[in-house]
């Protein structure tokens, strides 16, 4: 298992280490140490059989797993009661909401009417006229709202879009 090792490197203590990490880790190790204990006692018990009879429990071992992977296979493909319900075809079962993303419950009717575009139309009209004079307010609101314009420009898309339809 040489081959498979990694250096340790120093593990620097972290205390934002949240409680399921330092599980987490303590699981992990007990399953290393089940692992090379399982391996040490393998090593211990077939460290003193000879080279033939190695081979020779390999061949069986493999003779006996492929030959039940056969069986299991000949067995699915071939077995009596199955065959019958191996052709059946059924209708799939497809959850309610799959193709849908939840935008439909927050907006059921993403409508805007004209007095709505007006205000909105007023709105920008005022930020860009605080943009080019009053600067400090214009970032001020900005930073209190950082995506305001962009609502502004997405309320009017969405009007712009309902008038081609």
């Amino acid at each position: 298992m040489w081959l498979f090792k990694k250096k340790k490197k120093e593990v620097q203590s972290d205390d934002k280490t949240t409680v399921s990490d330092k599980v987490a880790g303590k699981i992990a190790g007990v399953g290393i140490k089940v692992q090379q204990l399982f391996a040490e006692n393998m090593n211990r018990i077939f460290m003193k059989t000879d080279f033939k009879r190695l081979k020779l429990i390999l061949i069986v071992f493999s003779v006996c797993a492929g030959g039940y992977s056969i069986y299991l296979i000949v067995n699915s493909v071939f077995s009596p009661e199955r065959k019958q319900k191996a052709l059946e075809i059924q209708q799939m079962d497809i959850p309610k909401h799959f193709n849908k993303t939840g935008d439909e419950t927050v907006m059921p009717e993403a409508t805007i009417d004209e007095q709505t575009y007006l205000q909105i139309q007023d709105f920008r009209k005022y930020m860009d006229s605080l943009k080019l004079n009053r600067t400090n307010e214009y970032d001020s609101i900005l930073q209190a709202r950082p995506g305001l314009m962009d609502s502004v420009q997405v309320l009017e898309k969405i009007y712009l879009s309902q008038k081609q339809k």
